[in-house]
């Protein structure tokens, strides 16, 4: 089975809110074809709803750095966009204390 099959049945089951059984068959499909990007973007859903920024931040990483197959390449500023987002809270600046007002 390709790929692009596989992806599709991931899809069926993650749909069907098995996003276990979905990961385990994307994450044989990355082990097997490391350059199909669509899967990264489906398994950092996943760990993003889970909570797991730190693995959806990977897959993000993973996917800008493969060729891009079955995407647009209008989606990779999104991807960006999405990526620069985990980076801040993953990475938060430090707040800056109020600036005491003069006495004049």
């Amino acid at each position: 089975m390709v790929a692009q099959e596989l992806f599709e049945i991931g899809n069926s089951f993650y749909n069907e809110g098995r996003s276990e059984t979905a990961m385990d068959i994307w994450n044989r499909i990355s082990a097997k074809e490391p350059n199909f990007g669509p899967v990264y973007i489906n398994q950092h859903n996943v760990y993003r709803a889970q909570g797991n920024l730190v693995k959806a931040r990977e897959c993000l990483i993973k996917f800008l750095n493969c060729p891009v197959t079955g995407m647009s390449v209008d989606a990779i500023p999104a991807i960006k966009a999405q990526l620069q987002q985990l980076e801040q809270q993953l990475n938060p600046q430090p707040q800056q204390p109020p600036q005491p007002i003069p006495i004049k």
